[in-house]
Parts: structure tokens; sequence; C-alpha cells
């Protein structure tokens, strides 16, 4: 495991901004277990650099927006129906994520595995040395430790859904020859720690963006439907056995995924808010917290650096310093663009124009005293000007971070999504009406004035349930780093890399250059191959 042998716990200032959020510092100190885990406020420091590694910059001064905040959407939300590569960008590092380009000597794959297991190790020292310190108020021990095991279980499923069976740690002895274990095994502590986290965590946490008892059930929902469809639908294990899905019950993890997103819909108070581009802008922060469970988080103070970088691939292309434009590595797919119709809100909000270099005569739209200049609408995928408009980032005049940098929380898990994943599990379990009728409730927000839900229910019917539902997922949460893992599960993905066409958009040129890449065991990403280096014990995914 690179470094892990090495990695003392780095403890971090907890600092709150005006939002809550969990924020990284600049570190309070290096120093061993030991001499750190005296008092309560100590462990709080250190469940921060637990989730910090969501968003972190680096670990230890290792990597570079190595998960969330950069580089793992790159490497969740390219080379499918959704997002390509622009042709033409020839940055290796980004652009083999976007043309299923990618091997085992990619370097953002050495990063992301080494962050993850990084905040495995955070969690699991917390969770050994909180035992030895007293003097909390009411609950906060148990939570602590709540939260921690949670966290440890999301890196883990992580890992999981990316590689396959993996190597899992509970303990902070770190074995550099550990080989990976079976899936079942994997899975079987992933959800030992989210059910402690449901068992455990309040309603709401003290601070907004920390997890609660709602997100331990959300995650517990994603990982008990992404165990089921991935036994129903075959997702392959090419030879290797430890990938196997032949051990899940799909019925039992169906019935146990609507129990749990029953138990959300009925008694979490999450919502989908009003507004649906509030989910995706910089000043929503607490628009947003009404319907995310789970999020990663940014500031405005400039003395910080906790930012997150969208700036890439994510926010419509256009010139940052005067309109708040990004770069345009990432398009839209045309097959994207053609799943929407024009009465669905979030069309215009997710596949946008660029916004071009002059703030003169370009529209603005003002939320809660914040600018943000408006791209243009496209009437059609093949424009030149397509752009991915999920995200925005404000007017660079009001900004006090630099203009590249974005402080939105980036949402992770969102009510929407549990609704989508109790539709799912409702046909599953025999309740297909009840499934369309949950679909039907995430649709009425997306309807434009004018319009009505009929409208969106009749133009996206679908005789086969499924197909409708994953449309559906992708209509609503694309961009958000599901598609990858929905289309795995779902064993769609050498059918849509397939049925991808160069002529369905202006983008959709590099498509001969994502089919010549794909190969069905890219379903699964390559161990990294430094980490194979450093322990042969972890034997490769076949096809790498």
């Amino acid at each position: 495991m690179k470094n892990l042998k090495y990695i003392t716990i780095i403890i971090v200032l907890t600092v709150l901004s005006a939002c809550e959020d969990y924020l990284e510092t600049v570190p309070y100190s290096f120093t061993s277990p030991e001499n750190f885990y005296q008092t309560p406020k100590e462990a709080e420091m250190a469940l921060t650099g637990v989730y910090n590694v969501l968003t972190a910059g680096n670990v230890q001064g290792s990597g570079n927006q190595s998960t969330y905040s950069r580089n793992l959407m790159f490497m969740l939300n390219g080379a499918n129906d959704e997002a390509l590569i622009k042709q033409g960008f020839n940055n290796v590092n980004y652009s083999v994520w976007g043309n299923a380009g990618f091997t085992a000597q990619s370097s953002f794959l050495d990063e992301c595995w080494f962050f993850l297991y990084a905040g495995i190790n955070r969690a699991n020292y917390l969770i050994e040395n909180i035992q030895n310190i007293d003097d909390f108020s009411g609950n906060r021990k148990v939570e602590i430790e709540a939260e921690a095991k949670l966290l440890r279980g999301y890196y883990h499923m992580l890992l999981a859904m990316m590689h396959g069976g993996i190597p899992v740690y509970t303990t902070s002895i770190q074995d550099p020859e550990k080989a990976r274990q079976s899936l079942e095994e994997v899975y079987a502590q992933i959800i030992e720690d989210y059910e402690f986290g449901y068992n455990n965590l309040p309603d709401r946490a003290s601070v907004a963006s920390h997890v609660n008892k709602w997100t331990a059930a959300a995650l517990l929902a994603k990982v008990h439907t992404y165990l089921a469809s991935a036994k129903n639908s075959g997702l392959q294990n090419f030879g290797l056995a430890l990938n196997s899905f032949d051990w899940v019950d799909a019925g039992s993890h169906y019935q146990q995924a609507l129990a749990y997103t029953t138990d959300i819909m009925t008694n979490s108070a999450y919502e989908l808010i009003e507004n649906y581009d509030y989910l995706f802008r910089e000043n929503t922060k607490q628009h947003q917290y009404r319907e995310c469970l789970l999020t990663g988080e940014a500031t405005t103070d400039p003395n910080q650096d906790v930012i997150n970088v969208i700036i890439n691939a994510f926010i419509p292309q256009g010139n940052r310093g005067s309109v708040g434009g990004g770069y345009g590595w990432y398009r839209p797919t045309g097959e994207l663009f053609n799943k929407y119709v024009s009465a669905d809100v979030r069309l215009t909000n997710n596949v946008s124009g660029n916004l071009g270099g002059s703030r003169n005569g370009r529209e603005i739209e003002e939320i809660e005293g914040v600018r943000y200049f408006i791209p243009s609408k496209l009437s059609n995928p093949n424009s030149g000007a397509m752009s991915i408009g999920k995200y925005r980032m404000m007017d660079p005049q009001q900004k006090v971070i630099a203009t590249w940098a974005s402080s939105m929380t980036l949402p992770f898990l969102r009510y929407a999504d549990v609704l989508l994943l109790h539709a799912e599990a409702q046909y599953f379990t025999g309740n297909e009406s009840g499934a369309r009728n949950t679909l039907t409730l995430v649709r009425q927000r997306a309807v434009e004035e004018g319009s009505s839900v009929d409208d969106l229910n009749t133009a996206y019917f679908k005789n086969d349930f499924v197909e409708e539902l994953l449309d559906e997922r992708s209509r609503e949460l694309c961009f958000e780093n599901w598609r990858r893992f929905d289309l795995a599960r779902f064993n769609k993905f050498d059918e849509t890399i397939a049925s991808l066409s160069p002529n369905a958009g202006f983008y959709n040129k590099i498509v001969p250059d994502v089919q010549q890449n794909w190969k069905p065991e890219k379903v699964w990403f390559p161990i990294p191959l430094p980490q194979i280096d450093l322990n042969t014990n972890l034997v490769q995914n076949p096809g790498y």
C-alpha cells in the first residue's frame, strides 16, 4: 500500500465557515497517535481529517486534487453516453478518462487509491483511539465513531465499485503485503459500517455538511441496489473469482433497499428542493443541504485553500476572468442531449451553450445577491458551442478566491437519487406501477412552465422499465459520478459504448476512438501498477 505504513495521522484544525462546512486548514501538527487523541477537541480534529479526503488537495504533500475535488470527477464521468473528451485535447493524464484509453499506469488511479486508503487509515486511527478519550458531551463519542465508520465504509465502497475486490482494513495496522479480498468480504464490512452509522447517528449532525442517520440509510440503499442489480444483470468477473457476485441474494437485497428508501421518504424530512439549478451553484449551500445527504465541501475563505476544481470540464466553456467560464475539456454527448425533451428544465441546466468571452450583452441571473452569467441555449446537439452546463461559477468580479477555483459544495448523494433507488427497488419487488409513480415524483420538479408532468411521463415512457429508469437516472444525475457505476451494475456498458454514434452530436466525433479503446474488461478499473509493484499479492484485474 503506497506509503501507508509510513503515514502518521495529520491533525487538522477544525474551522467552521458561516455554512458550517468541514474544511481543511494549515496542518496543526504532525504527531503520532500516542501524543494525540487526548481530548474531545482532538477527536473532532481527527474526524475533520477523515472528511477531508473527499475533496483534499493533497495528502501529506502527495497527490493533487486526486479525489472529488477534480481527478475522480474525470475518472467517473467520462467515456460513456454522457460525456467524452473534447477531440484534440491531448493531456494524457485527463484524456484517457474521456476516451476510455486508461491503463494500469494512469497516474490518477494510483493517486486516488492512495487518497482513499489514507482516508480509511485516518478513520481507523480515530476509531481505535477515541475509545480512550472521556468527557464527551451527550452521545458525541459514539457519533464520532459512527461518522468515521460510515466514511470508512464509503471509501471502501468507492474502491470496490471501481476495482472489484480490494484489501479491507479495519485497524490502523497496515499489512503492506495484504491480498485483495472477495467482494463478499468487502461488502460485508461496508454494510456493517453503514449499519453502525444508521443505528448510532442522529437525524441531523450539528455540522450541516456532516453525515447523519439518513446518509447511512441512503448508502445502505445504494449498496443493496448495486449488489442486487449486479447479480441480476450478470456483471462479469472475467475469470477472477474474487470479483464474483454469485453469493448475492438479489431479492433480499432489493427488499432491504426498499425498506431503507421507504424509511428515508417517510421519516427523514429530506426533500426535492424547488429549484433544480440551486443544487449546482456556488452560493446555494443552505438549499443544497435540504436535499443532499452527502457533499464535498469547499469554502470562500481564500486563506484556507479548500476548493473544488470544476473549471476544467464541468461548467460552460468561456472566459473565466470575465464571465466565470471554463475550459471545456469534457463535452456532452449528443445521446445525452437527446434524452431530454424541451419541456424538461434539466436540459438547459445540464447541457448548455458556451459562455463566450465578453460580459457585454450576456444575460445574467441573480441568486440571493450573487450573479451568474447565463450560457446560450441550444436547439440541437450539433453546435460546437455545446457545453456541460451542470455546475456554474459566479461572476468573477464577486469572487474572493482565485477565478479558476470554486467554493461550490458538490452533491454526492441526493434525495432525488433516493427516490430513483426506491423506484428501482419497487420494480424489482413486483410493484411496477408504484415504481412509475415514483419516477413521476422526480420529474415533477423538472417540468417547464406551461407543460405538465404527464408530458414528461409520456415522452420518456419505455416498455422496458429498466431502460426508462437508467435514462431517468442519467437525466437527473448526469455528471454526479454515478453513471459509470449504473452502466456497470446493469451490465449495459458494452452496448452503451457500441451504440454511440459519431454523428449524434458535434462532440461525438471522438466516438470511434472511444469504441476502439473500449473492451468489456474495462467495466472494472485496473489495480494501479505502482501498487502491484509494491505488493505482488495484489493480483491484477483481467485485461490489463
